[in-house]
């Protein structure tokens, strides 16, 4: 017998949360889509709302220190009834002082984009997120990835990468690899783009009157590389396309969310709205009522600033009881809110008392690191203490977080370590910074990735390149070891046989001389060519 989609959600999901979400009702379905607005100087709202089973809160900016937002999100998430999404707007320089929330500073967007150094970017939002968990926060409403087209722009501007939509998709990629290495649930904005917006959405309705095809060249990439690179959330604009939609802004869109977002990019992640107390949407409805309407449109969680959460709840559940809203879609949406925040390891607090998944973690870092295999000497290894070491890593793009397992452990250990990561297929302009990133170090350490057979000419070429440098180098075969005979010049390589987080801390470990590479070659090499 096949269940329906809905019951089938609720089967799986039962099991994993405490006894009251297991048969939930309706309104505490829906109270799990709401996220509220917070002002760190008064809880007492969002605590009641917690304890009611709100989904999330939107911290506001103030002059607090770490351990000041520590203690409040803690406060928060010991009242509440399943865990909180706790988020904030950090998405770059322009949108907060350094003082706020104890949190670090970050540059602005278009900064990073004139910079256009995407290892350094996601380096920079690894550790961001590391002090955004230390403060209790777990979800950040960024990257903004809209195309500034219009320079004119009263919203946008330098929270913008900048006009190319490639440079955005490539450097919000980096944000998203950044904030997910640091286990933070990354929220890509504004879709489908709010770059060639003439006015503010704060204020007022935006119309942007691109082309279809205007708005699949220039404003979309950046959101189909970000759903191809599984970014959890994406967050809707409050803006009307009329290519689109004529009547609703895409929030309140099936056209944009339904047909757009998950049809033509295959989104199947979160889909957020932006807070519905803007002006764009309260001049024409009340927050409730677009609460309501979002979710039928097909967004799955509902962002209501300071509008009162418990009306929201009952416009919805009323809804839904009338049949105006589907109960299906609001299982979709809940299904998808406690898979996300399961995925985040929100309820990692019951999650590592568990025997089994302690296992499973020390095993997988114990095969590992025994399966590390020092294919070629070992006259490199470990790297010359406080060394400044060259990571330059060749891989397809949705590795790039787990790279950063390796950089973190020589950072750790006393190392000058910076990281660089370039695709396979690497043009010649990036191979002229692959060589200058070298130039400046004492010792590199090199990544190689082939799938199967075929190596990539020109990594191979560049790989090549470095270890005829004259540097002391070690070169790690980060996927299948065959690509090794590739690299003659190589006098130590290491195979890691798989571009995981953990094979990559190992591989960290034993270049800091934390541990003796044991693993065996299981295959027989070719002789290198």
């Amino acid at each position: 017998m096949t269940l329906p989609r809905r019951l089938l959600l609720l089967v799986l999901l039962a099991p994993a949360f405490p006894a009251r979400a297991a048969s939930p009702s309706i309104e505490e379905k829906a109270a799990q889509l709401l996220i509220v607005s917070v002002d760190a100087a008064d809880i007492s709202a969002a605590t009641a709302a917690a304890r009611a089973g709100l989904g999330g809160v939107q911290l506001q900016w103030g002059s607090y220190s770490l351990e000041q937002t520590r203690r409040l999100t803690e406060t928060l998430q010991a009242a509440a009834s399943l865990p909180l999404f706790i988020g904030v707007d950090y998405e770059g320089g322009s949108v907060y002082v350094p003082t706020t929330l104890g949190l670090l500073e970050l540059p602005t967007n278009m900064m990073l984009g004139a910079a256009a150094d995407e290892n350094n970017t996601a380096t920079l939002f690894y550790l961001a997120g590391k002090e955004l968990r230390r403060a209790g926060i777990n979800m950040a409403f960024g990257p903004v990835l809209d195309v500034n087209t219009n320079p004119r722009n009263p919203i946008i501007g330098i929270r913008s990468f900048g006009s190319d939509p490639a440079e955005a998709a490539r450097l919000g990629g980096a944000v998203i690899n950044g904030l997910k290495a640091a286990g933070v649930i990354a929220v890509a904005k504004h879709f489908p783009g709010h770059g060639a917006a003439g006015q503010d959405s704060h204020k007022t309705l935006p119309e942007i009157a691109v082309s279809s095809a205007e708005l699949y060249a220039s404003h979309l990439p950046p959101f189909r590389a970000a759903a191809a690179l599984g970014v959890p959330a994406i967050m809707t604009a409050h803006i009307l396309y009329p290519a689109l939609d004529g009547r609703n802004p895409a929030t309140l869109s099936t056209a944009v969310i339904g047909g757009l977002l998950r049809g033509g990019l295959g989104y199947d992640g979160l889909v957020m709205t932006d807070s519905l107390d803007m002006s764009a949407i309260t001049s024409r409805r009340s927050i409730r009522k677009a609460a309501a309407a979002a979710l039928k449109a097909g967004a799955d969680i509902l962002l209501i600033g300071k509008g009162d959460f418990r009306a929201a709840v009952r416009e919805i559940a009323a809804q839904v009881h009338a049949g105006v809203i589907s109960e299906e879609r609001l299982d979709e949406a809940y299904g998808r809110v406690l898979a996300a925040k399961r995925a985040a390891g929100l309820f990692s607090r019951t999650e590592e008392q568990s025997p089994f998944d302690k296992a499973y973690l020390d095993i997988t870092r114990a095969l590992s690191r025994k399966g590390l295999t020092l294919v070629r000497g070992g006259g490199q290894l470990p790297l010359p203490k406080g060394a400044k070491v060259a990571v330059i890593i060749f891989a397809p793009q949705r590795f790039a977080a787990n790279a950063i397992s390796l950089y973190r452990v020589l950072l750790e250990n006393g190392y000058a370590a910076s990281q660089y990561f370039f695709d396979i297929g690497v043009k010649p302009a990036e191979a002229r910074k692959v060589l200058a990133a070298a130039a400046g170090a004492d010792a590199l350490v090199i990544g190689s990735f082939q799938w199967a057979a075929g190596q990539n000419v020109t990594q191979r070429e560049t790989i090549n390149a470095l270890l005829g440098s004259g540097k002391p180098a070690v070169l790690l075969s980060l996927m299948n070891p065959y690509d090794l005979a590739g690299y003659p010049g190589a006098s130590c390589a290491l195979a890691l046989y798989g571009m995981t987080a953990p094979s990559m801390e190992a591989a960290g470990e034993a270049l800091a001389g934390l541990l003796a590479p044991e693993g065996k070659l299981p295959i027989v090499l070719p002789s290198p060519r």
